[in-house]
Order: C-alpha cells, then sequence, then structure tokens
C-alpha cells in the first residue's frame, strides 16, 4: 500500500481471510486496504458489479487525505473537479445570501483538497484499485443470512463462504446489520424529507448566457428554497471526460413513501420537485434532465454496536451509520472506516487478537460518526427552512456575515473564523491514520503483553 502507517510496525504473519458482504464503496475500499495488507479478501455482490451513478458526491480533506495515502491521487485529479467556495441563494430571486470561502492558506494547513467527483467514478476506481491487489469478487451473488459464531456467510443459491471476519457493507438495507445490532438494526423512524438526484450535461446549459457561470465555476452552489433546498455542483464523466451538472433537491416526502434505492430513475417530476419555488433559471436548468432519482432516508438512532459479539462479523459504511443521501460526508465517512479497519490490520498482532481489533474499531468510528450523522442532518435542515422567522433570521445571518466572509484569511477577525469554521476544521482535520496511531501508541504495549484482552 502506497505510503503505509509511519510509526508502527506493520504485521507479517497470521494473516486473515475476510469476506465482504456489499460491493458498496465502503465494501470495495475495505477490501482494497485490508488485501493491500497483506490478508486475503472475498467480496460477495447481489449486482453485476456495473455501477453507473453520474451522481455527485463530495470529496471533504478528512477523505481527499486518506485517498492520496492510498496514492490514489493521480486518478482522482483525472476525474475530479477542486472546489473553492460554497455559496447560499434565495432560492426565489437568485440573490446570493452568503459565500463560505475555502481560503487557501486554510486548505494549505488542512494538506488536502475539498474535491467533487461521480459516485460512480469513485466506485470504479477502488474496484479496478482491489482487482489489481488481488481481491477476488463474486458477482450476481445474494448473502441471505450469516452464521457469525462460525464466520460463515449463506448465499440465496446454497454457497457456505467462510472467513475469520465477515464485513457488512451492503448498504441501508443491510442483511448483516440485524444480526450485529439485533430488533433496532431494522427499526427508525422515516425521514419527513426526501433526496434527489438530478444530472444535466453542461452542452446543454453552456448555450445559454444565465446557466454558463455554473459551467465553469468550480464554487458548489446552494439555493435555499420554501422548505426545500437545491444544491449544485461540477462533475466529470470518467468515460468521456465530459463536465456534467450534478444536481441534488432536498423535498418534504408530503407524507408519501418514497423508495429508499439511488438505483432507479423515473421520468422528471416538477411538482415533487417543488419546482416553482426555485427562481426561474434554475426552473430552466433542472428542464434538461430527462429523469430523477429520489431517494428516501430512515433516521436511526447511533447503533451500540458495529461487532457482534463473537469478534467475527462487523459492519461499515452505511451498514453501521445510515447517513442521509447525498450529505457532504457519506463517502468520507466509509473510506475512513476501510482506513480505521485496515490500519488496526495491519497492526503486528496474532490472530487470536482480532476480536480486540474489532473492538478497538467500533470504539474509534462509533462516536466520530454519530456526531457527523447529526451535524449532516442539522445542516440540512438548516438550508431547508420553511418561510417565516427562522428562515429570516439565517438570511439576514448569511448576508449580515457576507463581508466577513470575503476578507483574505489573514484580514478576518478571529472570533468570525472561529464561529464559521470549527465545526468544519473538526471534521476536515481528522485523520483515521493518526487516530489509529494514537490508540496503539496508548495501549499498544498492554496489547502485546496480555494478549487477546481488551484493556480497559
Amino acid at each position: 500500500m502506497p505510503g503505509g502507517t509511519q510509526n508502527i510496525l506493520r504485521r507479517t504473519s497470521q494473516m486473515l481471510r475476510f469476506v465482504v458482504v456489499g460491493g458498496s464503496i465502503a465494501g470495495v475500499a475495505c477490501a482494497y486496504a485490508l488485501q493491500e495488507a497483506g490478508h486475503q479478501v472475498l467480496v460477495v455482490e447481489q449486482g453485476d458489479g456495473r455501477c453507473n451513478s453520474h451522481g455527485g458526491i463530495r470529496c471533504p480533506p478528512n477523505m481527499t487525505r486518506l485517498l492520496n495515502h492510498w496514492g490514489l491521487g493521480p486518478a482522482i485529479a483525472r476525474v475530479s473537479i477542486k472546489a473553492n467556495r460554497f455559496t447560499f441563494r434565495n432560492g426565489k430571486s437568485g440573490e446570493e445570501l452568503g459565500p463560505l470561502v475555502l481560503h487557501e492558506k486554510l486548505m494549505k494547513a488542512l494538506a488536502a483538497d475539498f474535491l467533487y467527483m461521480q459516485h460512480g467514478a469513485l466506485h470504479a476506481m477502488f474496484v479496478e484499485f482491489a482487482k489489481n491487489a488481488g481481491v477476488q469478487f463474486r458477482y450476481n451473488t445474494e448473502v441471505v443470512s450469516v452464521d457469525p459464531w462460525k464466520g460463515v456467510v449463506v448465499t440465496r443459491k446454497g454457497a457456505r463462504l467462510s472467513a475469520d471476519v465477515i464485513i457488512g457493507a451492503d448498504g441501508y438495507r443491510s442483511v448483516v446489520r440485524p444480526v450485529v445490532v439485533g430488533p433496532e438494526g431494522i427499526k427508525g423512524v422515516l425521514d419527513k424529507r426526501v433526496s434527489v438526484n438530478i444530472t444535466v450535461p453542461t452542452d446543454l446549459m453552456r448555450p445559454h448566457k444565465d446557466l454558463f457561470q455554473l459551467t465553469v465555476s468550480p464554487e458548489w452552489s446552494l439555493w435555499l428554497g420554501d422548505d426545500c433546498a437545491m444544491h449544485g455542483l461540477l462533475t466529470v464523466d470518467p468515460k468521456s471526460f465530459k463536465q456534467e451538472y450534478a444536481i441534488v433537491v432536498h423535498v418534504p416526502t408530503d407524507g408519501k413513501p418514497t423508495q429508499d434505492s439511488w438505483a432507479r430513475s423515473q421520468p422528471l417530476d416538477e411538482k415533487f420537485l417543488k419546482l416553482d419555488r426555485f427562481e426561474h433559471r434554475i426552473q430552466k436548468l433542472v428542464r434538461f434532465a430527462q429523469t430523477m432519482t429520489p431517494t428516501g432516508h430512515t433516521i436511526y438512532e447511533p447503533f451500540d454496536n458495529w461487532v457482534h459479539e463473537s469478534g467475527r462479523v462487523v459492519l461499515v459504511g452505511e451498514a453501521a451509520h445510515p447517513l442521509m443521501p447525498n450529505g457532504s460526508h457519506n463517502a468520507a465517512m466509509s473510506i475512513e472506516d476501510a482506513m480505521t479497519l485496515s490500519t488496526l490490520f495491519s497492526l503486528p498482532a496474532a490472530k487470536s487478537h482480532t476480536s480486540v481489533l474489532l473492538s478497538a474499531y467500533e470504539e474509534l468510528r462509533q462516536p466520530r460518526c454519530a456526531a457527523t450523522q447529526a451535524s449532516e442532518l442539522r445542516k440540512r435542515d438548516f438550508v431547508c427552512l420553511p418561510i417565516g422567522p427562522e428562515q429570516q433570521a439565517r438570511d439576514d445571518g448569511l448576508r449580515d456575515a457576507r463581508a466577513r466572509a470575503l476578507l483574505d484569511w489573514d484580514d478576518a477577525e478571529e472570533e468570525f473564523l472561529r464561529d464559521t469554521w470549527e465545526e468544519y476544521i473538526d471534521l476536515f482535520a481528522f485523520d483515521a491514520r493518526e487516530a489509529v496511531e494514537d490508540w496503539w501508541t496508548k495501549w499498544g504495549r498492554l496489547y502485546r503483553t496480555r494478549g487477546c484482552q481488551h484493556p480497559e
């Protein structure tokens, strides 16, 4: 693996067999990283392996830093756009309310960029890297049950696949989650909003003067509507290398059930999208699209357990922490999961220590993901306020801060920077590798001398 953890020794013997259930970004990233660490990994995926999603994802610095560590930087650069700012606009008038500028000095301190790319591009990249590393894939293979005590995955066709560790990376509707979590793994509260993905080729936008700027600006634009919001950013099609504009609309469900899969598109529905609540040029932009992909969401309280008591089954990605669709950290949390798990299983540990390493993974990841889960919902609700006093106060606050937000980093007031950036920096500056190193520095000696007993 390019880079490697610098401050701790690596495992050189007693490698493990992993079966990853689900070929999601989380699953394939885990598979790649664990295979590169010297383990034997099999990915079992119910689909055919093709992921043609053109939906845009945000790649914040905490994610970009890990991708660079794995050596994916040059490949990522070919299919990504570097962000320069986030711009908040009044949804109906288009008035710029205020920006959040990604100052060069700040990004240099974070040692990683904020990027946009297509979901399918990142997934395809990890599949290619994983296969080149030696990961085995079984497509069109549906998993119907897991025996956590024997470490066995059972498929629809009756095949039994054995592993030292089973990784549940099978997303929102995880088969593995209830095995680990119990009944609470399938109980939740239906979100009152739905997230809709729309993609428009920039070739269709460029001839229109009022849309042209969106085809050249690397900013992430957010239109704050009445009880709804829309945001858009540029992405690159990894096959044609043409740019596309990826749009997400957050609208109320109005009590109607919505699919929880992003894999099925349907004809564009202006009424469903509350399109009349947005400025005319954005209405025109959306109408260029033929289809839309709505995705519902079930809100779960953070799960108590990500690791089964047998010490042989663990959850990652949306199976462990089902975040709101189309947030800024869905992919990032999955990549952090993969880095944490693979770094732990690169430690100079024996096979008998597996359950301790899985417990450490759970301990390191749960607070971080729970905080991010709450933050993402809070930010979504902030941009979706209905017209009223709260919405007016929000817009006035953005307008008041606009002049200070445009100042150079060195010229801005310290209090303003702290109030604006503190939560973002907590998210962006986190390094999953360093978290493992800190854990190992604290517990490594006890861990080696006391065998497989987890330090209390």
